[in-house]
């Protein structure tokens, strides 16, 4: 992998609503992993959440994902 795949930004979750978004993402920085949280343009007009119109996208490097999904996993499991 070259320097320039790890500085891509990929998928690593999508949760619903800006709120569980941005707890993670707080989550997720501070333990160093850059993170960008992107919304689909019905959450970014009307923040609402019903029937996945609330979904957020958060997206980390690609050469953090394993480490964010150990992160999010162990968050997840109240550890």
């Amino acid at each position: 992998m070259n320097d320039r795949a790890e500085d891509e930004f990929i998928e690593l979750a999508k949760v619903q609503g800006d709120f569980e978004a941005q707890v993670l993402k707080g989550l997720l920085e501070s333990e160093g992993v850059d993170v960008i949280v992107k919304a689909g343009l019905v959450q970014a007009i009307h923040p609402i959440t019903v029937d996945g119109l609330g979904e957020m996208r958060l997206c980390v490097r690609e050469g953090d994902l394993d480490r964010a999904r150990e992160i999010l996993e162990a968050f997840r499991e109240g550890g």
